[in-house]
């Protein structure tokens, strides 16, 4: 006769074995859907390519060239689609400002003063959308189509903080929870401290710098974020192929130091997160974007992101999409969406943030940031957000002179994209502006 403590054991033993199971057919089942959608990458189309694409000159080209390739980079690249499905296009009416494109705007960093107008006027800009409660207020594409999918570069990864705070809120993740916990190939090299909220805050010390001297990260095939770019399609994959792991690079490369310490931007962390959220749904990344974002925003197009052989996709950047989407995707955050996106929980994980490490000896917020916004109120850096300002506005930006700027409490968005065609400081100078736009009395 079987005691009470056989019984027990045997029906560990039981559970244990279904949940290694239950497991290993959930890795099987998102093994063969990145499978899948790697099998169906629409692929560099050289037949509508009009300019010389040769990786990593885009990243610094200073050309006329370089807006043709940021308004179709799906020409030049692998990519797979992020689905609108079957949702109807949610309609922005317009409520055009006669005065807008007039008013003075500049900044402390700035120091000269300029205008809306006189931006597109001198296409240093590609285009602008400009929505107060709902409505547009501003638009113009002084440099590209209404319906060209421009790549976001970094606005992609606010995508990525959108998508964690979702499975947040359904409780399939906390941001404390070990990034071991869901990615256990990199336990025992020191991970085991790096928490979602690290990655979420870039400050995960993780060594795949995107930031090196002479561009080093973009220039050295031996550079951990120079594979990163290889492994998610922005650059050309090695032509012997894809031979090492992605996630054995990362821990190849290791700790640079303890979590928390630094602000420091790096792509990686957006990767990981994506590959985090992948595990625990057992879905491609990009099918999770089309799921909980896209599909609910009333977009126009489908959106387009690059992936790899490796089936990595590329959540930190190399994502294209039309302007008027991008803004809907904002608009998702305030009450002038059709479905909300951004819950009452996650707004409030947005506004919460650390000072101190944003402006971190040598991180992105005291280099970059804390002086871009000089005395118009930076604070810190929230879920990929990269500036959260003291009244709750935030903002994700874009190499090259993308932005999306969001107010919840104005209900105001202003998105833009851009492409460094003379100089990077002409070529940025809507990003320097954005916040003193959106403090104009108008939108008050």
């Amino acid at each position: 006769m079987i005691n009470y403590l056989q019984k027990y054991s045997l029906l560990l033993f039981t559970f244990v074995m279904l949940y290694g199971c239950q497991k290993e057919t959930k890795n099987q089942l998102l093994k063969n859907r990145i499978e899948a959608a790697v099998n169906s990458r629409q692929m560099p189309d050289t037949t509508k390519q009009l300019v010389s694409f040769e990786s990593p000159d885009w990243i610094t080209l200073i050309s006329p060239d370089i807006a043709e390739l940021n308004r179709h980079f799906e020409y030049y690249l692998p990519t797979v689609t992020i689905s609108k499905r079957d949702t109807k296009i949610k309609r922005l009416e317009e409520n055009l400002s006669e005065t807008l494109g007039q008013e003075l705007l500049t900044s402390t960093f700035f120091k000269k003063e300029t205008t809306l107008d006189d931006i597109c006027a001198r296409k240093a800009i590609n285009g602008v959308i400009v929505l107060h409660k709902g409505k547009i207020k501003y638009e113009q594409y002084p440099d590209m189509n209404p319906d060209d999918r421009h790549i976001t570069a970094s606005i992609a990864k606010s995508f990525v903080g959108t998508v964690t705070a979702i499975l947040a809120d359904q409780r399939l993740l906390h941001e404390q929870d070990s990034i071991t916990k869901y990615l256990p190939e990199l336990r025992g090299a020191g991970f085991e401290d790096i928490t979602i909220e690290h990655l979420l805050r870039m400050a995960s010390g993780i060594n795949c710098k995107e930031h090196l001297p002479n561009m080093e990260s973009f220039t050295n095939p031996e550079s951990c974020f120079y594979q990163l770019l290889e492994q998610t399609g922005l650059f050309p994959e090695p032509k012997a192929g894809i031979k090492k792991d992605f996630l054995q690079v990362i821990k190849e490369s290791g700790i640079a130091e303890p979590p928390g310490i630094t602000y420091d931007y790096s792509g990686v962390n957006s990767v990981l997160l994506a590959m985090i959220a992948e595990r625990i749904t057992a879905t491609p990344y990009h099918e999770l974007v089309s799921s909980f974002i896209w599909s609910k925003i009333g977009a126009e197009q489908d959106a387009l992101i690059s992936m790899a052989s490796s089936g990595i996709t590329g959540s930190y950047g190399p994502m294209m999409m039309t302007l008027r989407d991008m803004a809907r995707y904002g608009l998702a955050f305030t009450e002038d969406a059709d479905i909300k996106i951004a819950s009452d929980r996650y707004l409030e994980e947005i506004r919460k943030g650390n000072h101190e490490l944003f402006l971190s000896k040598g991180g992105f917020g005291d280099l970059v940031w804390s002086r871009k916004y000089e005395d118009q109120g930076a604070m810190f850096q929230s879920y990929h957000w990269d500036v959260v300002f003291e009244d709750g506005d935030f903002i994700k930006h874009g190499v090259g002179g993308q932005a999306l700027y969001i107010s919840p409490s104005k209900r105001l968005i202003i998105a833009f994209n851009s492409s460094p065609k003379t100089s990077y400081d002409e070529n940025h100078s809507m990003q320097h502006l954005v916040r003193s736009l959106a403090l104009l009395d108008l939108f008050n």
